[in-house]
């Protein structure tokens, strides 16, 4: 039996996010917005719908909405330690 999780309001079968997400961290990604008047587009992560003009991020194979790029594709920096 399936397991779902919800991200950014979408329900989304755990399997396929996790695919999703591994797929997006392979790209290149330009922070921009989505500008495409009368027209909407969907991440590639949660499917959530773009449109208006939502914060984005675009690579050469699709659109990530903020909160999943900033959530799960950007990985966070080590953080250092200081000596002293």
């Amino acid at each position: 039996m399936a397991e779902w999780v919800t991200v950014n309001g979408a329900r989304i079968e755990r399997g396929f996010f996790e695919e999703n997400v591994a797929e997006a961290r392979k790209y290149n990604w330009v922070k921009t917005h989505w500008d495409k008047v009368g027209d909407h587009g969907h991440c590639m992560v949660c499917n959530v719908t773009l449109s208006g003009n939502d914060p984005c991020y675009l690579s050469d194979t699709g659109w990530l909405c903020a909160y999943c790029f900033e959530t799960f594709v950007v990985r966070p920096q080590p953080e250092t330690r200081e000596s002293g």
